[in-house]
């Protein structure tokens, strides 16, 4: 007698189920897909990152690489180089107030002469090399 009366307590209750079943099922509209600005955003965003970090790599090998080198204001300075083959070269080195040209080879570094220092003067003032502002100055005539 408690089941048929369970039983008819979930009558009214059948009724709206039937209702629901009869309609089919559907799923709401949502877009899920980003927009075209996310995406932009999303890019540029990751080059600024990917910019940065190069950068920031560049920066620290400078730092890093620069630490056991001396610097150009000491008392040696190369003042210029020129390759004679891949495994051959002069150098125009600065020691002090004196100029000096010194061969370097595969095994062995050779001291040739001494330089006097108004002729190593006279070379760097006709070789010196114009900036790009004088250089286009001078192709446009003004």
């Amino acid at each position: 007698m408690k089941v048929l009366a369970v039983l008819l307590s979930l009558v009214p209750y059948t009724i709206y189920a039937q209702d629901t079943l009869s309609k089919p099922l559907q799923m709401p509209d949502m877009n899920y897909s980003p927009g075209i600005a996310s995406i932009i955003f999303k890019l540029l965003l990751s080059l600024v990152v990917i910019v940065g970090l190069i950068y920031l790599t560049v920066f620290m090998l400078k730092k890093i690489g620069n630490k056991g080198l001396p610097s150009g204001e000491g008392i040696i300075k190369v003042v210029s180089k020129s390759y004679l083959t891949p495994k051959q070269s002069l150098f125009i080195v600065k020691l002090g107030s004196t100029y000096s040209v010194i061969g370097v080879g595969d095994n062995s570094v050779s001291y040739i002469k001494d330089l006097p220092s108004g002729e190593v003067e006279a070379i760097e003032a006709s070789y010196k090399v114009k900036g790009f502002q004088n250089v286009f100055k001078s192709v446009l005539g003004k």
